[in-house]
């Protein structure tokens, strides 16, 4: 009986631990979101769209294919994804509106893009970051992009015809980033901390959708000279939506879009337009390129591609890019250029403060390799290596410059000069009383850039012309 009575406590103490899971939620309740986009809505509030990944699709992994699934719960062809767009005053008010739509709890946990339109960047989306970022759910591993023009839009087409959902092709896409550098990849945590920060500025990358996409039912749809633009071909989703742009027809040319001011003949191109605007023909209907640019909550401006990977050379971020460099001989004339495959080596940078007046050098080290020369003069041959070197730097710190000058006009330092600075200071308070955000627009920044040639690619030396050609060329 004393035994008894000696053991009750612990008895009772794991009859309890054994009673069950009392908070216990089955995966089919749970709607799982891969991505959530926020627009302006009217009076003030705002739209959220929420893309939600259809488990019973997806498990599977079936192919895409231009119908709805196949209706006996098996994977199959078609929309592996559903989107829901609800109005409302709060994020948090949004996501128990969708859930009594779709009949599910929404979970974030698996949510891998938060997505803001462009309209909604320029006027706030600090009080909605600290909303996502409050929230119990939301992983700071989550990345956070700008869409352009409005993120309903971007997330209510199929991102890529390559790819079963949108989720994936967020994470195939954020790869490309230390593959061209021509945008940056910015997790949730670190965005937030810059907007908290008094010495960074928040940035990130521009998604938008292709100048070649055409919304179903244009007129303009299916006809040449667009590319790959939308027609009664272009797959469908299960309202109706177009997915993504069909192959085009045989005749189709690419529109060539007009460049920056500035920027035509050779030392412009591609690399330096802005996300949305790449010419090409057909494809998947959205792209990524070129930074946001904040101060504080607000969108203040964009970088391009170019500018972009400057940008990264400067924070330590740039890996690798090619580069189509003007052929240092006749630098005038566009049809002749070298493309190099250039890497990040070192960064040094190197801050001196006098008072309020502030100076800072840049220099920077890359190193290069050829990838193809579209040009007849041998710059394989080892006296020729400094003419290369320094056409390539000269082309690096332009565009540096040029970007350094934007970002001082918009007053926002994306480059994180003000990191070093605070060092300059004894004290926090001392750093804070300086008001580094006023100050940038005035600092005086001075840039080095410095070329080594490392690698000659799998040929020795350009395609040879034959005697003949010559000749004929010359009369």
């Amino acid at each position: 009986m004393k035994l008894g009575k000696r053991f009750l406590p612990a008895i009772l103490l794991f009859a309890l631990i054994l009673t069950g899971c009392w908070d216990k939620v089955e995966l089919d309740d749970i709607a799982w979101v891969q991505a959530m986009g926020f627009d302006k809505g009217a009076d003030g509030q705002i739209l959220t769209t929420f893309v939600i990944g259809i488990p019973r699709l997806l498990q599977g992994g079936g192919g895409r294919g231009g119908g709805g699934g196949s209706g006996d719960g098996s994977s199959g062809p078609g929309p592996h994804h559903t989107t829901v767009t609800v109005q409302s005053k709060t994020v948090i008010e949004a996501i128990a509106l969708a859930a009594i739509n779709l009949g599910r709890r929404l979970s974030l946990q698996h949510t891998e893009l938060y997505l803001f339109g462009e309209e909604l960047a320029k006027s706030d989306i600090r009080f909605i970051v600290g909303a996502i970022d409050r929230y119990r759910e939301v992983r700071g591993s989550a990345y956070i992009m700008v869409a352009r023009p409005r993120a309903e839009d971007v997330l209510r087409v199929d991102v890529s015809p390559l790819e079963v959902s949108p989720s994936r092709y967020i994470l195939t896409l954020a790869q490309q980033h230390m593959q061209t550098g021509l945008f940056e990849t910015v997790f949730l945590v670190d965005f937030v901390n810059s907007l908290e920060s008094e010495d960074d500025f928040p940035s990130c990358p521009i998604i938008s959708l292709s100048r070649s996409f055409k919304q179903e039912g244009s007129t303009e749809s299916g006809k040449g000279g667009g590319g790959g633009g939308q027609g009664g071909e272009g797959q469908k989703g299960q309202q109706g939506e177009t997915q993504f742009p069909p192959t085009p027809r045989v005749g189709d040319r690419i529109q060539q879009p007009g460049l920056p001011p500035g920027l035509s003949g050779p030392q412009g191109g591609p690399m330096f337009l802005e996300g949305g605007q790449v010419p090409r023909v057909g494809g998947g209907p959205v792209e990524a390129m070129g930074t946001a640019v904040f101060r504080g909550g607000k969108m203040v401006g964009d970088l391009n591609g170019e500018e972009t990977r400057t940008m990264l050379m400067v924070k330590g971020d740039f890996e690798r890019g090619l580069f189509a460099v003007p052929d240092p001989q006749v630098p005038d004339q566009s049809q002749y250029s070298l493309s190099l495959d250039m890497r990040g080596r070192k960064t040094e940078v190197e801050v001196n403060r006098q008072g309020d007046r502030v100076e800072i050098d840049v220099h920077l080290t890359l190193e290069v390799s050829y990838m193809s020369m579209k040009t007849q003069s041998d710059y394989t041959d080892p006296r020729m290596e400094p003419l290369v070197e320094k056409a390539a730097a000269e082309y690096v710190k332009k565009n540096l410059d040029r970007a350094i000058m934007r970002t001082q006009e918009m007053g926002a330092d994306v480059f994180g000069f003000g990191r070093r600075l605070r060092r300059t200071f004894l004290t926090w308070p001392e750093y804070e009383a300086f008001a580094w955000q006023s100050k940038y627009p005035q600092a005086q920044i001075r840039t080095n850039v410095e070329v080594e040639l490392k690698r000659y690619g799998l040929d020795f030396g350009p395609l040879k012309v034959t005697p003949g050609e010559k000749l004929q060329e010359s009369q």
